[in-house]
């Protein structure tokens, strides 16, 4: 399970604020940068989308990975997804890695056998993270900035996730609450598959899409 907090939009010179907040500076660990690209697919009968899924290839400092994400259910601030990811260095490759997993659910498996996929959006970003761990609570704290993209259409990115390693999700969701009300940040509802695919969306009707 994947459990994650995100914060959007958030600039640059925000999250720099927030990473060196007293609240967090003190319990961090050093610093990481990756560059990574993603890819969003679709299956042709949008069964996965039924699902609340998204299949994604993403290329992380030039290494592959293939994620299929399941969004289950939402605690405070946070969204808790099944998370089923592979070594891949293209869809198909992918695919077939994540059909091997024994964990996979079989309906999960039946969607993704012989489906026939295309891509449909993406984004690229460089990646700033770091571990915080104090008190029996370990979370990743990354900030995400470059772009969204759905053919030729572009968009900011800049986002704040706080993703649960380790310990109490209300703890979690506290210690977030006071990053929120000290910098005016937001809550993002959306994932970044689903803000690229409102791209090209009048602002009323993406407004109406949560993930």
């Amino acid at each position: 399970m994947e459990t994650e907090i995100k914060l959007s939009p958030v600039d640059a010179a925000v999250a720099s604020q927030v990473f060196a907040d007293e609240l967090l500076r003190p319990h961090l660990g050093d610093a990481r940068r990756s560059d990574m690209e993603s890819i969003y697919y679709i299956d042709k009968y949008g069964l996965l989308g039924k699902m609340k899924a998204g299949l994604r290839i993403r290329q992380e400092n030039g290494e592959g990975v293939c994620c299929l994400k399941v969004s289950r259910r939402t605690e405070g601030s946070a969204k808790v997804r099944e998370e089923y990811e592979v070594p891949a260095e293209n869809i198909t490759e992918g695919v077939q890695k994540l059909c091997q997993l024994e964990e996979m659910p079989e309906e999960l498996k039946a969607v993704l056998e012989g489906a026939e996929l295309s891509p449909v959006c993406g984004c690229s970003f460089t990646r700033t993270e770091a571990d915080y761990q104090h008190e029996g609570l370990h979370f990743i704290l990354s900030y995400d900035i470059g772009e969204y993209t759905k053919g030729e259409l572009r968009a900011p990115l800049g986002e704040i996730e706080l993703e649960l390693v380790e310990g109490d999700i209300d703890v979690l969701n506290a210690l977030c609450d006071r990053i929120i009300r000290k910098y005016g940040l937001k809550v993002g509802t959306k994932g970044k598959y689903t803000v690229a695919m409102l791209l090209d969306q009048p602002k009323e009707e993406a407004e109406k899409h949560e993930n």
